[in-house]
This record gives C-alpha cells, sequence and structure tokens, in this order.
C-alpha cells in the first residue's frame, strides 16, 4: 500500500529556529518563491525545514514501513520522531528511508526534514558557476509505502534483443509470479522466479512514431495469497550507436531533440505531473523534436514517463556544470550516476546515459568510475558526455560536443576537417 505523503506539511525557512511559527504547504513545494522579473539565487539558499505529522494504525503491525521522497533539493537529513533515520546529498534523484523501527503504532508520529538549499554545499552542482538556478525544497512528491516484510523490491528488466527482455527481481519473497500485460490487459507471457529470459515473438515495439508500452506486472506470493505487487511498464525494442548514426530497431533514425530545464517562474522546480507532463507534449507535439537531453540532472519521472508514452527519446546525465569537485565531491556524483541509472533504466525512451559533469574538463580517473558504474549497472545502453572543446579524451561510448562555433556552412556543426 502507497499513501501519497503530499498534504498537511510545515515548512520553516530556519531548521534550527523550530516550528513554531510555521507555514501550512503542500507538495510539490519550492523553499522560496521568487518574483518574475527579478531572481537572486541567494534568496533560496537556507537552512529550512519540513515537518510532518501523522497517525498510525496498530494493524501496521509486522508490515515495512518505508518513506520515498522524490526530489529534495540538495541536501536532506530526515529525522521520525526526534531521531535521525536516513540522509540524502542529491537534489535530483530519490531516496528511501526505512522507519519501521522508530514510529508509533497507534499514535502520532513526526518526521522532520532538515533541508540544505546552500550552493556551498560540496556536492553536485556545486563548488563553481553554475549556468542554472539550483531551487530548493521538497518539490517532488513523498510517498510512505506500507509494505510486507517479503515487499518486492526492485523490478530490473532489459532488453537483450529485439523482442527479447531479461528480468530480475530483488525480493525476500521465495514464490514470485511475473505476467506480461499489454495495453488491452490480456497477458501475454508468464514467467515465475526471481530471474529469466523472456522471447515474447508477436510483441509490437516501441518506437518514436509507434510508443508501444508493456506492463511487467509481478507478484509476491505466500501460501496462495498475494502479499505484495509491483508493476513496471516498459517497452520491446533495442537501441545502437554505429558509425553513420542512431538505429533504434536496427533501422537508422536522425535524432533531433532540444534540452529541457525543469524550472519554473516564481516555483522554481515545484510543479506536479500534470505541468511535467505537459513540457513533454509540447516538445513532441508542437516543437516536433523526437529525443529530449535532460540538461543538467535527472529529472521528475512524470516527465521521463510521458516520453515513454509519446515515444520520444531521452539522453539523461548526472547533476553538474563544467566543475568537478574534489575526492568527497566526486564520490558522491558517482553515487548520484549510480542512482540515476537504477531509478531510469527500466523507461525505454532512455537512450543515452550521460556519464560526464556537462562542459568539464577531462579527468580519466573519475570518468572511468562513472562509466564502469554505468556499464555495470545497465549493459544495454551507450553512454556519452557532453563536452564544450574540441579533441577531448574519449573514454564513453558516444563522443558528444556542444558546438558553439556555427563554422560550417549551415547553422549546425564546424567543418569535419576543423574538427
Amino acid at each position: 500500500m502507497d499513501i501519497a505523503f503530499n498534504n498537511e506539511w510545515l515548512f520553516t525557512e530556519n531548521f534550527d529556529a523550530g516550528f513554531d511559527e510555521a507555514v501550512s504547504v503542500r507538495l510539490p513545494h519550492t523553499a522560496k518563491e521568487i518574483p518574475y522579473n527579478y531572481i537572486n539565487c541567494r534568496d533560496y539558499q537556507m537552512v529550512c525545514g519540513y515537518r510532518k505529522i501523522f497517525t498510525a494504525p496498530g494493524d501496521w503491525q509486522g508490515k515495512k514501513l518505508i518513506l520515498r521522497f522524490d526530489g529534495a533539493a540538495h541536501e536532506a537529513t530526515v529525522f521520525c520522531n526526534g531521531e535521525r533515520v536516513g540522509y540524502h546529498a542529491c537534489g535530483y534523484t530519490a531516496f528511501c528511508v526505512d522507519i519501521t523501527d522508530f514510529v508509533r503504532l497507534g499514535g502520532e508520529n513526526v518526521i522532520d526534514v532538515r533541508l540544505d538549499t546552500r550552493e556551498s554545499l560540496n556536492i553536485p552542482p556545486f563548488g563553481f558557476v553554475i549556468d542554472y538556478l539550483c531551487y530548493g525544497g521538497l518539490y517532488r512528491e513523498v510517498t510512505l509505502e506500507v509494505k510486507d516484510p517479503e515487499y518486492i523490491k526492485e523490478v530490473l528488466i532489459e532488453n537483450t534483443g529485439l523482442r527479447e527482455i531479461r528480468v530480475r527481481i530483488s525480493s525476500e519473497c521465495g514464490s514470485l509470479v511475473t505476467d506480461i500485460v499489454d495495453n488491452s490487459g490480456a497477458v501475454i507471457s508468464s514467467a515465475v522466479g526471481k530471474a529469466f529470459e523472456l522471447n515474447v515473438p508477436e510483441a509490437e515495439l516501441w518506437s518514436v512514431d509507434s510508443p508501444t508500452l508493456y506492463t511487467a506486472r509481478v507478484r509476491a506470493m505466500r501460501e496462495g495469497e498475494c502479499v505484495d505487487e509491483k508493476s513496471i511498464r516498459f517497452g520491446f525494442r533495442t537501441v545502437k550507436f554505429k558509425s553513420d548514426g542512431f538505429y533504434l530497431n536496427g533501422e537508422r533514425l536522425k535524432i533531433r531533440g532540444l534540452n529541457r530545464h525543469q524550472a519554473y517562474a516564481y516555483v522554481g522546480y515545484a510543479m506536479p505531473r500534470s505541468v511535467q507532463e505537459l513540457d513533454a507534449e509540447i516538445l513532441k507535439n508542437e516543437l516536433g523534436v523526437n529525443a529530449v537531453r535532460t540538461s543538467h540532472y535527472p529529472q521528475s519521472q512524470h516527465f521521463i514517463s510521458r516520453c515513454d508514452e509519446l515515444g520520444l527519446l531521452v539522453f539523461t546525465e548526472i547533476p553538474g556544470w563544467q566543475h568537478i569537485g574534489d575526492e568527497v565531491w566526486q564520490a558522491q556524483a558517482l553515487q548520484n550516476c549510480r542512482e540515476m541509472v537504477c531509478q531510469y533504466r527500466s523507461h525505454p525512451s532512455v537512450f543515452l546515459w550521460g556519464a560526464r559533469i556537462s562542459g568539464s574538463p577531462d579527468n580519466e580517473a573519475f570518468y572511468k568510475r562513472t562509466n564502469e558504474a554505468i556499464h555495470r549497472l545497465d549493459p544495454t545502453r551507450p553512454t556519452a558526455g557532453a563536452r564544450n572543446f574540441r579533441k577531448s579524451q574519449l573514454l564513453e561510448d558516444v563522443y558528444a560536443y556542444n558546438d558553439y562555433s556555427c563554422r560550417g556552412r549551415g547553422a549546425a556543426c564546424e567543418a569535419r576537417a576543423a574538427v
């Protein structure tokens, strides 16, 4: 059971001052609303606080209680009834906190979040100049998951062939049943166990013109009873780059795309599902592109899911802008990289992983680690990384170059001989 935890939060701009004068807010929420025509990035930098008070019924006894934060910018420390229960240092990926042992069943409980939005943090994308605003707040949704102890933690689907998939399930349950369901609700294939491969000859392919989606419905069974269920949407498709271009499902496709930031006037990052989906619709239906780069960080699952539905390819990259920090900073960037892949790898629209900090200098040791992490977590997609200078070291699968020169005869790339 998933419970939306978006209503009736208290917010204060000064966590240390407490919540006596806090205001009531609803998530998604921005730490500071800013004027349309005047923006000072210092205005939204603070150590703010969020508080949620809830009652946990007694019949949750024996359940796992997990809080999922989809977006907390930028450094979050979570407390349950005064006890520190979690910490996360990336404003662009989700994180979960197990609060099972700290919740008072049958009574009132308090969740506090200390949220540091300052750009002085030694975490990506901070450390130097950034060309985009990094708004703070609990700007995506929060969910309380009430689970059986043998719940399904993750369902990983990998495209191993045109109509072939490999499924791996993480769960303590010994009996797992997976159905592959089409859009009509019909089961087209089934399997049991934690790991298996399926070949579905009749499956329709996912493409930019016909983005057919299927659902893997996984049930954890105990003594004939379903104790947990998890559904993951996916598509049958293959992606590959060759010397002459990009191939989707074995057919060459010319990529036409734009960059997208997740910021909005007044409220910064804090926009709900409907607006996230609308951006994808504008890109696909009004601007006529077939690809989008989520510059320069992972973006809302609602946006990426709508890209799945519309047939809009996604190039997503780790948070950052030009700067590479010290070893502590790089360790966090590597963790961001792992989280990005694990959280977005089931989306058929994702076709490229950004393994470099956008526009950063070469750093062989660091970028060997990011590429290795991505290939280990997802061997089915290539890596890339946007650089803004020529003859950069190539450690990724695809050389991505920001051409700002306009030296070609048209409005596109430099002349080939000049590269």
